[in-house]
């Protein structure tokens, strides 16, 4: 899994992008202020996308609507007629453009949002969705998690009561 903080998104550059969207494991990305350009496109092509409420999202190159084409679809043609160009961290959240709106500090709200869930689990959801590779792939990729014994970790916590150990 692959975390970036505001601070990593700031001069994010083509190459960098290009190497983020290159990785198979979970990217998860927490940005704040105003999102333009490289770094808008790394929040929009990420796994999991978190917004500071004070954010604003400005669609404005190319790349920034390929981020929102891949997380959109089909929807990303009726947000390109609508003219709107730029979304407040609540807008982008309705909209889809975000997946939550925070103001929790990033490393707080990531140990947070970690709890309970496995990395290994994110990573083979993410390299899935990214490979739409169907369901002979499916069944290989939970075979191997059954095999290490990754599910039965989160089901001997739920019967024990007791958090996970991922």
């Amino acid at each position: 899994m692959r975390f970036l903080e505001p601070a990593q998104l700031r001069g994010l550059d083509a190459r960098a992008l290009e190497e983020l969207l290159g990785r198979t494991e979970a990217v998860i990305v927490a940005a704040e202020g105003e999102l333009r350009g490289f770094a808008a496109a790394a929040l929009l092509f990420a796994d999991f996308a978190v917004l500071h409420p004070g954010s604003m999202l400005h669609l404005d190159a190319p790349e920034v609507w390929a981020g929102v084409t891949w997380r959109l679809g089909r929807g990303a043609l009726r947000l390109y007629l609508s003219g709107a160009a730029s979304f407040t961290a609540e807008d982008a959240l309705t909209r889809g453009l975000c997946d939550d709106v925070t103001d929790a500090a990033p490393a707080d709200w990531l140990a947070g949002w970690m709890r309970n869930r496995s990395p290994l689990a994110l990573d083979s959801a993410a390299t899935l969705i990214r490979a739409r590779g169907g369901d002979a792939l499916e069944r290989a990729e939970f075979a191997r998690l059954f095999a290490i014994g990754e599910p039965q970790e989160g089901l001997a916590a739920f019967l024990g009561k007791r958090p996970p150990r991922f």
